[in-house]
């Protein structure tokens, strides 16, 4: 609950920054933990087993109902009697020698006609249940308990996925962006070249061709602009969708690759130990294993005795004339007990649940025992990766070093007239193509240290 309150947290910091359309990599991350739809749904599934834990207890508790009924008969059930009374008065009269045998009528089949019942029939009463116990009920409410807490703690590993999403797409665009600021000083350096490079061939010092290489390469530079730009803007929606941003609303980020650089502290994000417990979804599997075993415990006290108790408390009110207060009183009746219930035979029913409960169980262990193996194959496969691209950014600095010298070398002998407009163009496209291996080789360092704090349970 505590991670819960965490994430909560970061709606009032939403609140803080809802009014601007500019992000930081941390406020877009806040953002997208709050806005999300992931994590809205994830969110809602907590309150959906709160819910179910609140409706599971609920039938553990006491219940109590309160009934009212009122009958008006307005023909009241004629029932037949036998005459007893007929005989009974002559067997009297001949104890006493007031008539003989013979003067006895004989028996006839007919009876006498009876009602039974008033007009108007009025009941209130109250019924009251309680359980007493049942082993399977207070073994599943700890099992509702435990389901909570595994999918508050899915909000976590919910929550690791959007934070991954939208750091991939933040440093896409800062990626993209630097490449396009490097088309746009590639492009005023070329242009100014090309400038140049008229004016020396209407002079009639520089060749047409060389004009026309200069004029071919500024081309190929402005196309590869275009490119760019609608990359960027892909690359901002995307980061629009993973923030849950509105798509078609204007947004702009804060930050660029050096300061990322600057604050990636490169001993420190290769640990010397790791515990895969850091992870959220191994907490997952450690909940599931527990909730596992609560099962088969579950359905093994099915087995046990339940107990209920009942009562029920009841005013009856019977009259021909139902506000006569002088015709019938209110009568009042109650009934206390208790209900035993022991399972003697159920076809191997609680058997079978308990097989495939250990069953479940096998297959969550399976499962933990997996993922135990494959982060630590993700670990070392992401430090491994973070090593390369950490060696990456080395060689591919170096090789821009020296791309740049030989392109602004070769640029001063052109203008000198000691060198070349091909040494010029092979030298530019070389400098070209070591400024984009730079710029990637920073992007994938930092996309190598996002995924190795994914690993490490770190982001």
């Amino acid at each position: 609950m505590k991670k819960i309150f965490i994430l909560l947290s970061g709606f009032f910091f939403f609140n803080a920054i809802q009014a601007q359309q500019n992000f930081t990599l941390e406020q877009a991350t806040q953002f997208a933990l709050v806005n999300h739809t992931n994590m809205k749904l994830a969110q809602a599934d907590v309150q959906d087993a709160e819910g179910q834990l609140l409706e599971y207890r609920s039938t553990g508790m006491p219940t109590l109902n309160g009934s009212v009924r009122y009958e008006y008969n307005p023909d009241i059930a004629v029932f037949i009697l036998p005459d007893f009374i007929g005989p009974a008065v002559d067997g009297k009269l001949l104890d006493y020698n007031l008539i003989d045998e013979n003067q006895i009528p004989p028996l006839s089949n007919a009876g006498f006609p009876a009602q039974f019942g008033t007009a108007n029939n009025f009941v209130a009463s109250l019924d009251l249940n309680a359980l007493l116990f049942d082993g399977s009920f207070f073994v599943g409410l700890k099992a509702q308990r435990l389901y909570r807490e595994m999918v508050a703690n899915d909000v976590q590993v919910t929550a690791q996925d959007v934070k991954l999403n939208v750091k991939k797409a933040f440093l896409a665009i800062l990626i993209t962006e630097r490449n396009n600021e490097i088309l746009d000083r590639n492009l005023v350096n070329l242009d100014k070249t090309l400038s140049e490079t008229k004016a020396i061939y209407e002079n009639g010092f520089a060749e047409k061709l060389d004009v026309d290489r200069l004029q071919l390469s500024f081309n190929n530079l402005k196309v590869q602009k275009d490119k760019v730009e609608r990359l960027l803007e892909v690359n901002y929606n995307l980061l629009k969708f993973h923030m849950g941003y509105p798509i078609q609303d204007p947004i702009s980020i804060e930050g660029n690759l050096d300061d990322l650089m600057t604050d990636l502290d490169i001993e420190a994000v290769i640990p010397t130990d790791f515990s895969v417990q850091s992870r959220p979804e191994y907490a997952s599997l450690e909940l599931g294993e527990e909730l596992a075993r609560i099962n088969i415990r579950r359905f093994q006290v099915g087995y046990l005795p339940s107990l209920y108790g009942f009562g029920r408390y009841a005013k009856q009110l019977q009259r021909n004339d139902l506000f006569d207060n002088t015709e019938n009183p209110w009568f009042t009746a109650s009934t206390v007990g208790l209900n035993l219930s022991v399972p003697i035979f159920d076809g191997f029913s609680k058997k079978a649940k308990i097989q495939r409960a250990r069953v479940t169980l096998e297959q969550t262990l399976i499962q933990k025992k997996t993922f135990e193996q494959s982060v630590k194959l993700e670990v070392v496969n992401a430090r491994t990766q973070f090593l390369n691209a950490r060696e990456g950014v080395e060689n591919t600095k170096e090789s821009l070093d020296l791309a740049e010298n030989i392109y602004e070398t070769t640029q001063i002998k052109y203008r000198e007239g000691v060198g070349s407009s091909v040494e010029v163009s092979q030298a530019e496209r070389e400098f070209y193509t070591a400024q984009s291996n730079y710029t990637n080789a920073l992007y994938d360092l930092l996309i190598a240290k996002t995924d190795l704090d994914k690993a490490l349970g770190k982001l």
